[in-house]
């Protein structure tokens, strides 16, 4: 299990899914708050998701000295 606490704190791909399950997570609350209904049907909505989503790595990976502790 020790394994999986040092990946998910160190790799780019978990950084990459906990950033973007937080942001599924607030972007369906908004989306209920507005509509009543949970709506994953929009295409756009995603991108831009999984581009915000992308942020993180991308700034692990122009800093690779960038670990959690």
């Amino acid at each position: 299990m020790d394994n999986f606490y040092t990946w998910f704190a160190d790799s780019k791909l978990a950084s990459f899914l906990r950033t973007f399950l937080a942001i599924v997570i607030a972007s369906a609350v908004n989306e209920f708050q507005k509509v009543g209904h949970f709506d994953f049907t929009n295409l756009e909505q995603w991108v831009i998701i999984a581009l915000v989503a992308a942020v993180p790595p991308f700034l692990r990976y122009l800093n690779p000295q960038d670990v959690l502790s």
